[in-house]
This record gives C-alpha cells, structure tokens and sequence, in this order.
C-alpha cells in the first residue's frame, strides 16, 4: 500500500476549510470554490460509493450545511467513513449531491477502479487508521 503524505496510511478527501473537526488532515481549500454548476456523469454512483464506505468514527449532533444556513440539518456530519485508503467525512456525500463538488481526480479515479463499491474493510486495518491516522487511543485503562 502507498503511504500518503506526512505518515499517514490513508488519504483524505472532503476535508474543506468550512468544516471541523479537520483531525489533522490538510485542508482542501474552500468548499465554497469547490462547488459547480453541473456534475460528471457519474455523480450518483460516486455519491453512493461515498454513503457506502466503512464508518470508523461517530460524531453525536448535527450541524446546518455550511453554504446554506437555511438548508438542512446534517445528522452526524462529522462522522468519518473509509474505503481502507480513503478516508472522508460522512457528510460529503450531502455535498457532493447537492453542490456538485470537484474532487481529487485520485480519488475519483479509485471509486471508478472499484466499479462503485467499496471494499469490506477489515477490522486490523480500521483499527490502524483509528490509532495511527486519527490519533484515537483504543488503550483500555
């Protein structure tokens, strides 16, 4: 496996200025430059990729969307999901749907190698992200 910048075993996409927690991840600029007007063909499918990915963190809450202070409420939009060498907010696929976000050709270029459907990700490597890519103690004291 490739080992992305700065130590970490995955790579991050969606993690926008606007939003937090960041864990630590670079921020990706602007969500707001990344909208656009129309989205690549196969949007929907990309969409279903993303609300199909592994959960590794639940966030407790809610939060309004960031660009529209009047749309709706996010329910656990901080919440993290993986496809193993992805990682990403559950909250993206709100984005990528309704604002037709531009994402990193890399990742976009990975869900289509998958023909759509992320892989079933084993628990040791779930465990590896979670300690060594977000920093979470799993130490029962």
């Amino acid at each position: 496996m490739e080992f992305a910048r700065g130590g970490r075993t995955v790579r991050s996409v969606g993690f926008f200025t606007e939003l937090a927690p960041g864990w630590g991840f670079p921020a990706e600029g602007s969500l707001a430059e990344a909208v656009r007007e129309f989205g690549e063909a196969d949007e929907s499918r990309v969409v279903s990729y993303l609300r199909g990915g592994t959960w590794i963190w639940a966030e407790m809450g809610a939060e309004r969307d960031v660009l529209d202070l009047e749309g709706p409420t996010l329910v656990s939009a901080g919440s993290l999901c993986t496809d193993g060498a992805w990682v990403w907010r559950e909250d993206l696929s709100y984005y990528l749907a309704t604002y037709h976000l531009a994402l990193p050709d890399a990742f976009v270029a990975r869900v289509r190698e998958l023909a759509y459907s992320p892989p079933v990700v084993p628990e040791s490597r779930l465990f590896e992200i979670a300690t060594r890519d977000l920093g979470i103690s799993m130490d029962q004291a």
